[in-house]
């Protein structure tokens, strides 16, 4: 992700719009269909880079499961461990089944949109209106039912977890320092936090908005 940023300040340099007083031979100016290669090729890599780290943080609910195996054959720790299981196999799907950049949650989706939008819109300081984009409309708009209300559902369960691990004490049911009933709540907030950086890194959306028209000889 430090590498998408550091080539869009590069490119933001090659992406400004050129003033009369610019020479129509200057080597950095690119005509449209340039600027276009160049967006299409950095929201390949970043939607790549975005893919893979959606991999590596599937491995956060496997390995948060493992303390929570045990505890299932101890009546009084069942509960607690089924369910807890069961906040993080969602934690799971959803990061399956959604795109990187999207929560699912609107609020959390919404705010990053809104900061998406103000960064864009400092971008084209001193650029036509005419040839800035609008940002689009949530990206779950056709989503299942489960897709979108399992967001919710999951973080409600992982607060009920926190709740009941503070009432039943860590004791036996406790991974190092942290307790089971904790984990769930952990996993999901790091998965929340990773998506809304990935979704604040959009070449295409950044670099669209500094598009210009290319003036010929």
């Amino acid at each position: 992700m430090a590498q998408v940023g550091a080539a869009t300040a590069r490119l933001r340099r090659t992406f400004h719009y050129p003033a009369d007083s610019d020479s129509d031979s200057q080597p950095d100016a690119i005509d449209e269909q340039e600027q276009q290669d160049v967006i299409a090729r950095l929201a390949a890599q970043n939607a790549a880079r975005n893919a893979r780290f959606c991999r590596l943080l599937l491995a956060l609910p496997f390995l948060a499961a493992l303390p929570c195996l045990p505890l299932l054959v101890r009546p009084r720790a069942s509960l607690l461990a089924l369910l807890a299981l069961t906040s993080l196999s969602a934690t799971a799907f959803l990061l399956h089944r959604l795109p990187p950049h999207v929560t699912g949650i609107a609020p959390l989706d919404a705010r990053t949109r809104d900061s998406g939008a103000a960064g864009a819109a400092r971008s084209v300081r001193g650029a036509p209106p005419s040839r800035s984009r609008r940002l689009p409309g949530p990206l779950t708009a056709g989503a299942s039912p489960l897709e979108t209300h399992l967001p919710y559902l999951n973080a409600g369960l992982a607060a009920v977890l926190v709740f009941m691990g503070m009432l039943t004490g860590r004791g036996a049911r406790s991974f190092g320092c942290v307790g089971v009933g904790n984990l769930p709540a952990i996993v999901y907030s790091i998965v929340l936090a990773a998506k809304a950086v990935m979704a604040s890194v959009d070449p295409e959306r950044e670099l669209s908005a500094l598009k210009y028209d290319y003036k010929g000889a």
